[in-house]
């Protein structure tokens, strides 16, 4: 019996307000309430133009305004999550709030390990680099990767949680 059996946890994806430090606030808000939120970042180094040979880190977000959030909605209730400022509401796969594939989110885990290194998804984290992909999830996730546009990186998202079956997650 694993730990999401025992305390019925699930992931969930959910959409923030970006801009400032919302996404930094709302995770530490998320992870005091025993809720584990997380989103794929990447690192990124940008030419500074005042100093030639000179660059800067930027961490950007692999889904702009998207983060995924490990809840179990008996203990920690929705209302609750809602209520911070930064949180827009949760995506919905037809008329209701649907789990995410936890197979998606640790394939996702795997590709995108945290550069900020929150706490909060430390342990889902440790065990998602232990897990293999198969050749077909590891293509889908690096095309993903290639794709400049996030609207289209985000259409590819939604087609992989829908599907996950037909990707071998």
């Amino acid at each position: 019996m694993n730990i999401e059996e025992i305390y019925n946890q699930k992931w969930y994806l959910a959409l923030y307000i970006t801009g400032g430090k919302n996404r930094e606030h709302l995770f530490d808000w998320l992870h005091d309430r025993k809720v584990i939120p997380w989103t794929p970042l990447t690192l990124s180094k940008i030419k500074r133009a005042d100093a030639p040979n000179v660059y800067r880190k930027r961490i950007s977000t692999v889904f702009p305004g998207y983060f995924f959030l490990k809840a179990n909605f008996e203990v920690q209730k929705i209302d609750m999550l809602r209520s911070h400022s930064a949180f827009c509401d949760f995506v919905k796969f037809g008329s209701q709030i649907s789990p995410v594939n936890t197979k998606v989110v640790e394939a996702l885990m795997k590709k995108y390990p945290d550069p900020t290194l929150h706490p909060a998804a430390q342990s889902e984290l440790e065990a998602a680099s232990d897990i293999w992909l198969t050749n077909r999830q590891y293509k889908l996730l690096t095309q993903l990767e290639a794709t400049e546009h996030p609207i289209s990186r985000t259409a590819m998202l939604f087609d992989m949680i829908t599907n996950s079956g037909a990707y071998g997650f």
